[in-house]
């Protein structure tokens, strides 16, 4: 029905939901303890927002009930805001019954992200996000090649 760029990742707690790909791959792509992405079609890449669309009215049409969506691939929330925002805009237009949104999200880019535009994709639904804090140590942080320190992951 849907068409993704395999092999996609979810986490586990994530099997009930609609698995929606908004990207491929993942926006940082160099930790060295993870090869989810490092497939050849797996470079990151925003999916166009017609795509996103036409994804969602195919469930719509299905008929399928859906109640959780998880943003994927790696890192939907590389995404500017408005994007972001126009994604959590056509869930709620079209599946309406969509009580939580979900993502990864690397802290660098959680960041990016003001307080108000933040509050504002809660607004939409966009609820829970798994942030990648591997370990709160800068030395192992390095080692792993995460691109993030223990300050850049503190949310502030």
């Amino acid at each position: 029905m849907l068409q993704y760029i395999e092999p996609v990742f979810r986490p586990p707690s994530e099997w009930k939901s609609l698995i929606l790909q908004v990207t491929n791959g993942c926006s940082w792509n160099r930790c060295s303890f993870c090869d989810m992405y490092t497939a050849p079609q797996k470079q990151f890449k925003a999916q166009k927002l017609e795509l996103i669309e036409a994804d969602i009215l195919k469930v719509k049409q299905s008929g399928v009930a859906v109640s959780r969506v998880f943003l994927a691939d790696g890192d939907a929330m590389a995404l500017p805001f408005k994007r972001l925002e126009a994604i959590c805009l056509l869930i709620r237009e079209h599946l309406p019954q969509v009580t939580r949104i979900s993502s990864y999200c690397l802290p660098r880019n959680l960041s990016n992200k003001t307080d108000e535009q933040l509050a504002r994709l809660k607004s939409l639904g966009l609820s829970l996000l798994y942030v990648g804090c591997e370990s709160g140590d800068d030395q192992v942080l390095a080692h792993i090649e995460k691109g993030e320190t223990f300050e850049s992951s503190l949310m502030h």
